[in-house]
């Protein structure tokens, strides 16, 4: 869990309310939003086939799961997750009668995110027994699991064999690096971190697999009328460039500063652990898995992406601290790029399909990943908390959601049951059940 940050509170502060204004304003105005399952809705009211009301029934009715997603990811990071942000401003810009209530009430929320978190930790602190410290463990399964998502990824496309073969490169890669440590060359010495080097093995082949594949796959042919289409929403998304680029800009500086995170579970480990390469590597992974998704829904409604194809993201965090304010610059910078290839992007995916079909992979197997890490997590929260009772008690919770059909999400019934056993722990004291050692 990250506990010290780099950059102030008032800083952050602003920087946030600033984020989440500008993303309730084109969200209203239809210009981007994040819940790229929502993103195919907006046509509807941009046509007339739906009300304000009921388009923001709809676009609520998608997001608020993600939002308590992104709280929970709150809890076992200490980092405000882009779902607690963007797609609560999602629904606020829907739900907002014109700009200026949407640029309000998304301002007004910005400024409870960045200081609500002030409250709980307070409220953590008035309990018998503060199991906040606890929750951390949630967090350490993640990068030992996570960087086997391009091996998930391969057996999900090309086969249990194949990614098998790519699992045991994986690490195979860990090990050598682990006991090799570092390499030097002269006076330079490059350390070999485990996990950022058996991701990139992973990804590696991945790629090649891929382009093996799309060789001997025919591309895929549009219409006239579907090339019409697109073009159209591209042109679209192009006259809004002025708004996207502030948005990608707000988006990169929000990043730098730790105002708003993005793979907050990743993040979070990366910098506890002194290596954000493995952040990097995996934004690059990122970026790979969501460009087809992000390419095709924002061609078809005309309505982008609010961090753009991520590559903010990732751009923002590679801004050297010492010249963070560079970072704005650079979102502004990378965005504009993004909006003026999207066409291509478009036409390029289409003639490579098995790299457009590795995106869906890739996030099941990266959601796969982090569900099963977050779970083991979770487990080992519950034991620092309350020992075997703990144990019982996450595993109890996470059984029932299972036999009960799936109520909660699983990537939030780990952390979930993990603070649930802290509750009853510290009411188990209250009621003199057990004793504080």
């Amino acid at each position: 869990m990250v506990t010290e940050f780099v950059f102030p509170q008032l800083l952050r502060t602003i920087v946030l309310v600033a984020i989440a204004a500008w993303a309730s304003l084109l969200s209203h105005k239809c210009i981007s939003n994040f819940n790229d399952g929502a993103r195919p809705v907006f046509p509807e009211l941009m046509e007339g086939r739906m009300t304000r009301p009921e388009f923001a029934v709809v676009v609520t009715g998608m997001g608020i799961g993600w939002v308590m997603a992104g709280f929970n990811q709150w809890l076992a990071t200490g980092l405000i997750a882009c779902h607690l942000i963007l797609i609560a401003t999602d629904c606020i810009g829907a739900w907002s009668p014109n700009k200026w209530v949407a640029i309000g009430l998304g301002a007004a929320y910005g400024l409870v995110c960045a200081y609500g978190t002030q409250g709980i930790a307070a409220v953590f602190n008035a309990l018998p027994y503060n199991f906040l410290n606890d929750l951390t463990n949630i967090t350490t399964p993640v990068l030992p699991i996570f960087c086997m998502y391009p091996a998930v990824a391969i057996a999900g496309q090309f086969g249990a064999k194949r990614g098998i073969i790519s699992g045991v490169i994986t690490a195979v890669v860990y090990i050598a690096c682990t006991i090799i440590g570092k390499v030097t060359v002269g006076s330079v010495s490059v350390a070999l971190y485990p996990y950022t080097f058996a991701m990139l093995a992973g990804m590696v082949c991945l790629v090649i697999y891929a382009v093996r594949a799309s060789k001997k796959s025919e591309a895929v042919e549009t219409s006239e009328e579907e090339e019409n289409l697109f073009t159209k929403n591209a042109e679209r998304i192009k006259g809004n460039w002025v708004y996207l680029c502030v948005q990608g800009a707000l988006n990169a500086l929000g990043i730098k500063v730790l105002a708003q995170a993005y793979q907050p579970i990743i993040l979070a480990s990366a910098i506890t652990g002194g290596d954000m390469s493995i952040f990097y590597l995996a934004m690059i992974g990122v970026i790979f898995a969501f460009i087809p998704l992000i390419v095709s829904t924002s061609l078809a409604t005309g309505v982008y992406q609010a961090v753009g194809l991520t590559t903010v993201m990732l751009v923002g965090a590679l801004i050297p601290d010492s010249v963070w304010f560079l970072a704005p610059v650079a979102g502004f910078c990378v965005e504009f790029i993004e909006i003026q290839l999207l066409g291509l992007l478009g036409k390029g995916l289409a003639k490579f399909p098995e790299l457009s079909k590795c995106g869906d992979h890739i996030r099941d197997a990266m959601i796969s990943c982090t569900t099963i890490a977050l779970l083991i997590g979770s487990f080992m929260a519950g034991n620092a908390i309350w020992g075997a009772v703990g144990l019982m008690g996450v595993g109890a919770f996470y059984t029932l959601n299972e036999v009960t059909g799936q109520r909660v999400p699983k990537t939030a019934i780990g952390p979930l049951a993990a603070v649930a056993v802290g509750i009853l722990y510290n009411l188990a004291i209250l009621l003199h059940l057990v004793t504080l050692g």
